[in-house]
C-alpha cells in the first residue's frame, strides 16, 4: 500500500529535525482512514524518539497544508462509523499534542476543516499571507467538531462563532492579527520563516524544552494556581540533569 506520510530528517548537534509531510497531493491533502492510521503510527512512534528535538509538519506540494477530511468517504459514514472515524481524527489530534516536543505547523495553502484542527494544536503556525483557513463543515451537512472546540481559546468566541457558523475563509494575514497564526511569512518565504522558529527553538535546552512543553500543555487545563504549582515541580526537576549548570556556566563565561 502506498505511504501518504513520508517523514525526512536532519541531524543537528542540538537534536533532530524531523519533517512530516502529508502527501496526498492530487486530493489536496486530505485525510482519509488510511491516512489516519498512518498519521497516527508516525506520532506515536516519534513520541519515544529521544533523539528528536523540533517536527515540522505539512502538506506536501505548494496547494495545501490539509484540505479537509475525505469528502467521498465521509459520503457514505453512517452514525457508528461517523463516530469511528471522527474518533480517529481526534486521536491524530491528540497524538500531535501529546508529543513531548514543539510541533511547528508550516501551512502551504488550503488549511481547512481537518488541517484548521489540526494546526490549531501545534504549538506555533506558520504561515504565508496567502494561506487560506476555513471550517466549512456545514456546508456539507455536518457540524465542525473535536478540536474545533479549541477555536474560542485561540480565536476569541465570536470570531471562532463566525468561521464555524459561516464557513467563510480566513486568510493568512487576518490569522495572524487573530493570533491563530504567530508568524506571517513573506510570500515565497515559508520555508524560511519556518527554519528561523526551527533554530530558535534549537536554542533552547532538550531537556527544558520538552519541560516547557508539557507545562504549556497542563497550562490550559488548570488553574491558574494550579499552573503556578506545576511550573515549581517542572522547575524543580531541572535540575535533576545537569543542563541548567552547563548552560548557565556558558552563559556566564560568555559575559565575561
Amino acid at each position: 500500500m502506498a505511504s501518504f506520510v513520508k517523514t525526512t530528517r536532519e541531524k543537528t548537534a542540538n537534536g533532530d529535525v524531523c519533517t512530516v509531510a502529508i502527501d496526498n497531493q492530487k486530493k489536496l491533502n486530505t485525510l482519509n482512514s488510511d491516512i489516519l492510521v498512518e498519521l497516527q503510527a508516525t506520532f506515536d512512534a516519534l513520541k519515544s524518539d529521544k533523539d528528536v528535538a523540533v517536527v515540522v509538519l505539512t502538506g506536501a506540494g505548494e496547494k495545501a497544508f490539509v484540505g479537509g477530511a475525505n469528502i467521498n468517504e465521509m459520503a457514505e459514514l453512517n452514525p457508528d462509523t461517523a463516530r469511528a472515524f471522527i474518533t480517529s481524527l481526534h486521536n491524530v489530534c491528540a497524538a500531535i499534542r501529546a508529543l513531548p516536543v514543539p510541533v511547528i505547523a508550516r501551512v502551504n495553502g488550503y488549511c481547512l476543516g481537518a488541517g484548521m484542527e489540526i494546526a490549531a494544536i501545534c504549538d506555533i503556525v506558520v504561515a504565508e499571507a496567502t494561506a487560506e483557513f476555513a471550517m466549512p463543515e456545514v456546508r456539507v451537512g455536518i457540524p465542525s467538531v473535536i478540536e474545533a472546540a479549541i477555536l474560542p481559546r485561540t480565536l476569541g468566541v465570536g470570531l471562532a462563532r463566525d468561521l464555524v457558523l459561516t464557513a467563510r475563509t480566513l486568510y493568512g494575514d487576518e490569522a495572524y492579527q487573530a493570533g491563530f497564526v504567530q508568524r506571517l511569512a513573506e510570500k515565497g518565504k515559508l520555508d524560511e520563516a519556518t527554519n528561523v522558529v526551527v533554530e530558535e527553538i534549537l536554542e533552547g535546552g532538550r531537556n527544558a524544552i520538552r519541560l516547557q512543553k508539557e507545562l504549556c500543555n497542563m497550562w490550559e487545563n488548570t488553574t491558574a494556581e494550579e499552573g503556578i504549582q506545576c511550573g515549581i515541580d517542572s522547575y524543580a526537576k531541572a535540575f535533576e540533569v545537569d543542563e541548567p549548570r552547563t548552560m548557565m556556566t556558558a552563559f556566564i563565561n560568555r559575559k565575561r
